[in-house]
């Protein structure tokens, strides 16, 4: 077809040439490039068959790594060869990549182009936990040093869809002209993409590139210790409370004596030295008894008896909330006060979507209805939001009636670990009006998200004052130290901090508590050490059993971690 329009062309020329127009006319779609080579103007994938790299943001994690190898992109042209893939994740089409918070195409052209469109297309398959990205950012180059961001494309199906569906973000342009196109993805969970076109024009035609300007981050940095974004906390423990179906069956519970090496650096005597941890997180243990579970999707849903129960349990006079507060008055009449105040963290449990029949919260006689799927969308919100205001109500109410000497109720926990878009749309909206309401109250909302887990980058946009994210570096045999590294990277670029995690078996396996003190040396590395409030997780009483134990390296880690906080 091609020389049929050529030869077109020429005639059309030969006519003007004998009308009396110019000398010569160039054929509209032919050019010589710099290389002398003859080009056309006509609109084609140009990206077809070209080289690109696909990159992580940070080190690539070992432990994913494998996972990702039946996904892979061997022979690095699978998504410039011209073959999409059907709406099944195993068609061999597809590259597919896992976690590590996103990843970075750039493709290079090999020439000179006008560019008027960019495509990626796409794979969701919610049960395969397959998600769109919320949004796809396009970015074009003349050198692939200097870029123009052409802009964000948005998620156009709603995140509940059950799929397999396929969807094919597109980013138009003018016609600038490029050599290099980047494509930046998103990776929540798995993310599955089989192709990538940029269609345009060969040559040097189209408009000139103007980089875009460098744009300042507004949320780099770590929370700081003390601030009032950390509600004045420079080291937080979380203690768990719930119950037990083993003996002794009260110890996920907290008594005066439990709480005193944590109030207080104690010796091998348990006498007390000085103050340790300010700041309390009091979290429920997730399963119940009767079948119920606090987390989103396990178990049976936790209702409004189940909500009231953690409740109960917290305001007991002689452990939990009324154990620390006589644990801390007990410290402050041994050691000088130093303007130690101890701060309480209440977490906020999950509103489940799938419960039908929470019970009645604001006195109207009818029983919430949280399912989504029941009665939709903003109405599930609704209720929800219901629910989480009447919860913040009760603790103040509690904690007013209690009156507690020596605490403050400095903050509220948001319970769920990821924002959960795959149950419902509104997820965001429902933490972030409630951290409106904690605000109102005088409180602040902090957040502890998983290993990238979904949200983790607009943590701000969400709702939270605060949050820090869990490397689960202990939990990951494969994982290697570098997990470290990108998780304090990527909290400091996005105005995180970063919990440090410990277990009850880093006290007798070498290897995991040799694991437990990277995440201090990391933490005096990259500088969370000295500049970011701090969460400590610990398997219900694992400090507790290191500071009485008398085997010397099992009392090293209650030694080291009080070293940590004070900076030594």
């Amino acid at each position: 077809m091609k020389w049929k329009k050529t030869m077109n062309v020429l005639l059309l020329a030969a006519m003007i040439v004998s009308l009396g127009g110019p000398q010569a006319v160039k054929a509209y779609e032919d050019e010589e490039n710099d290389e002398g080579l003859q080009m056309s103007h006509e609109v084609v994938n140009l990206a077809l068959g070209k080289p690109y790299t696909l990159e992580t943001p940070y080190p690539v994690d070992s432990h994913f790594k494998a996972t990702e190898q039946a996904y892979s992109d061997e022979n690095g042209s699978s998504l410039t060869d011209g073959v999409f893939g059907s709406t099944s994740f195993k068609d061999s089409a597809y590259v597919g990549r896992i976690w590590q918070a996103s990843r970075t195409v750039t493709i290079d052209l090999g020439q000179k182009a006008s560019v008027k469109e960019i495509r990626l297309s796409m794979l969701h398959d919610l049960p395969n936990g397959i998600f769109f990205p919320k949004g796809i950012e396009f970015s074009i180059s003349v050198n692939g040093k200097a870029w123009r961001n052409l802009g964000e494309v948005a998620n156009s199906y709603p995140t509940t869809t059950p799929g397999p569906v396929k969807q094919v973000y597109s980013m138009k342009d003018k016609g600038t002209q490029v050599r290099y196109v980047k494509v930046e993805i998103p990776v929540v969970s798995w993310a599955f993409f089989d192709e990538i076109e940029v269609m345009g024009s060969w040559g040097s035609r189209g408009a000139k590139l103007i980089p875009t300007p460098p744009q300042p981050n507004p949320n780099k940095g770590y929370p700081a210790q003390g601030s009032a974004q950390a509600a004045g906390i420079n080291h937080e423990v979380l203690i768990y409370s719930g119950e037990w179906q083993y003996q002794p069956s009260d110890w996920i519970s907290f008594t005066k004596e439990d709480f005193k090496p944590y109030v207080t650096y104690v010796d091998g005597e348990m006498k007390p030295k000085d103050y340790l941890f300010d700041g309390f997180l009091f979290i429920p243990y997730a399963p119940l008894l009767d079948g119920a579970n606090y987390g989103p999707t396990t178990g049976k849903p936790t209702n409004k008896s189940h909500f009231v129960k953690f409740l109960d349990r917290l305001f007991r006079d002689d452990y939990e909330l009324g154990a620390l507060n006589e644990a801390v008055k007990e410290a402050k009449s041994t050691l000088p006060d130093r303007n130690y105040e101890a701060k309480v963290v209440i977490t906020i449990p999950y509103p489940r979507l799938d419960q039908s029949d929470f019970g009645d919260v604001d006195g109207d006689g009818v029983s919430e209805n949280l399912n989504v799927k029941e009665v939709g969308e903003q109405t599930a919100l609704a209720n929800r939001l219901k629910v989480t205001k009447w919860y913040v109500d009760e603790v103040y109410k509690r904690w007013q009636e209690k009156g507690y000497s020596d605490l403050k109720l400095a903050s509220f926990y948001w319970y769920n670990e990821y924002i959960a878009h795959q149950l419902s749309e509104l997820d965001h909206e429902l933490v972030k009006q409630t951290g409106d309401y904690v605000r109102s109250k005088g409180a602040t909302f902090q957040w502890i998200p998983y290993y990238f887990a979904r949200g983790w980058d607009d943590w701000k946009e969400n709702g939270f004052d605060s949050a820090l994210m869990q490397p689960n570096y202990l939990f990951h045999a494969n994982a290697t130290v570098d997990r470290l590294d990108t998780i304090a990277k990527a909290a400091y670029e996005n105005g995180l901090g970063v919990e440090i995690e410990l277990s009850d078996a880093v006290l007798t396996n070498e290897t995991l508590r040799s694991r437990y003190y990277e995440y201090l040396q990391k933490g005096e590395e990259f500088h969370y050490k000295q500049q970011s409030y701090s969460a400590f997780y610990q398997q219900v009483k694992t400090l507790w059993k290191a500071a009485r134990s008398t085997n010397p390296v099992e009392r090293e880690v209650y030694d080291r971690t009080y070293d940590y906080m004070k900076g030594r």
